[in-house]
């Protein structure tokens, strides 16, 4: 009844494990990994940016408000300068007056008719001429004011700003791209690992079922006499270790599968089901096409050239600081009746400025900028031989894991007779019990360094593929039916 409820509990989980390809893992990754989706927003931030740098180029326009309370409001009083035009031009009225009454032959005018007459052409004029005094600004006023500004020459600073917020944006991309690359090689080899335990497992049980039967066929030969009881046992032994690495394997197992759960990011408890094996399928690519590969899609050398880019866009700001830089300007009032009489309701213009000596700082900034490009052209060509090292040694290294592989097949053959003559020795009663364990032994062993080679192959083959910036071409190899 037991094996019944288990059969019937692993045929559920079958059922509801998701069946998953390594194509479908890689999508998966691409969509839920947390460091993805990380470097997708800085790619975001990056475009918004480079839009940003776009508005250096376009006019700006701000409205300026406010509200004010004077504790008196602001005037002119030019009375005093009243008062005297006053008296001046009343004294000249008494004196005309004083010659016109000469030339009629009466007598020249007495002090006291001066003074009368002086007061009366005096209060006239007061009450004909308009005080000198006037109201420049309330004592509460509001102002509204649109201001714009629109640069036209900078010295290149604007253009440059701009090429480097692109390369910035650009170098995003890179980023993501090789943060995608990183995330696909290590789904690769962790579901690879998957792929090997699964073969590792059937092994492991294969050894185990064959181990049961050499171990009934030495009872049966027990009881009829024809072994000792030592060979019973030491049958039994190899059977209790068979089991035992079959018990730690599939643990192996369990935490292959949450490590590509993991880096798939998705939830641990998520049952998922891997039912491939590892099987041999070759590569066809040279170590010249690799390295070239490598020359153009190695996102640590697109991102040197960026840095570069950048670096000579950087040599273009500070360059600009040695040149003038020109912007218009303008300005409407939306509350004129608010305006004193010495304010304008609009003005434009032109703004003029050359920096003429800030103590060789713009030099020196210039010059900083410039042995900036010299060091990422040394690290472009360091790090140019280094991949190529790197492309040399994983192309040995595939090509090693290959030859081992295919060289283990003779092993394979041999401790396969081998396990065959043994076991037909042991039921002859020529052989005994320990020979046919340790052949059961190798042959497992043999086993398993295949499957080992086919690994380290495909281990080596994910990073030379991913050195040359094209893990995803593991998975065409791996999908290559016609090998």
């Amino acid at each position: 009844m037991k094996r019944i409820f288990a059969c019937m509990f692993l045929a559920f989980s079958n059922i509801y494990s998701q069946s998953l390809t390594l194509e479908d893992a890689i999508d998966y990754a691409l969509k839920h990994n947390q460091q993805i989706k990380q470097y997708e927003a800085k790619l975001s931030q990056k475009e918004f940016q480079n839009l940003e740098a776009l508005g250096n180029f376009l006019p700006q326009i701000n409205l300026n408000a406010s509200y004010t309370h004077l504790n008196d409001p602001i005037g002119i009083d030019l009375d005093p300068i009243r008062q005297a035009m006053i008296q001046l031009q009343s004294k000249n009225q008494v004196e005309l007056a004083n010659i016109y009454n000469l030339l009629q032959g009466n007598p020249q005018l007495t002090n006291e008719q001066r003074n009368l007459l002086f007061n009366q052409y005096s209060s006239q004029l007061n009450s004909l001429i308009p005080p000198f005094t006037k109201e420049l600004k309330k004592q509460d006023y509001k102002t509204a004011t649109l201001v714009g500004i629109q640069p036209i020459f900078t010295g290149g600073k604007l253009l440059a700003a701009k090429r480097f917020s692109i390369l910035d944006e650009k170098a995003a991309e890179v980023q993501l791209k090789q943060i995608q690359d990183e995330v696909t090689k290590e789904v690769i080899k962790k579901y690879l690992t998957v792929a090997l335990m699964n073969d590792v497992i059937k092994i492991r049980s294969d050894v185990v079922e064959s181990v049961k039967k050499h171990r009934d066929r030495a009872d049966k030969m027990l009881k009829q006499g024809l072994i000792s009881n030592h060979n019973l046992l030491r049958a039994e032994v190899a059977l209790a270790d068979a089991e035992k690495n079959l018990f730690e394997d599939k643990n192996k197992l369990e935490l292959a599968y949450l490590a590509l759960k993991n880096e798939m990011g998705m939830d641990l408890n998520e049952s998922i089901l891997i039912e491939d094996s590892l099987i041999f399928h070759d590569f066809t690519d040279s170590l010249e096409f690799l390295s070239e590969l490598a020359k153009i899609d190695n996102t640590i050398l697109q991102l040197i050239e960026l840095k570069k880019q950048q670096a000579k866009q950087k040599f273009n700001v500070e360059r600009s600081s040695f040149l003038p830089t020109l912007a218009a300007f303008g300005k409407y009032e939306l509350y004129p009746e608010y305006l004193s009489a010495l304010e304008p309701r609009w003005a434009v213009g032109l703004s003029l400025n050359i920096n003429l000596f800030n103590g060789f700082r713009d030099y020196a900034k210039l010059q900083t900028v410039d042995y900036l490009i010299e060091e990422v052209n040394a690290l472009q060509k360091n790090v140019e031989n280094k991949i190529s090292l790197l492309i040399n040694k994983n192309f040995k290294d595939v090509n090693n894991s290959k030859e081992k592989y295919f060289r283990n097949k003779i092993n394979v053959a041999l401790a396969n007779e081998n396990l065959r003559l043994n076991e037909k020795r042991f039921e002859t009663g020529l052989g005994t019990s320990l020979e046919v364990v340790d052949a059961n032994l190798a042959y497992e062993k043999a086993l398993l360094d295949s499957e080992s080679y086919l690994y380290e192959y495909y281990s080596n083959l994910t990073e030379l593929y991913s050195a040359a910036g094209k893990p995803q071409n593991v998975i065409l190899i791996l999908k290559d039916k016609e090998n």
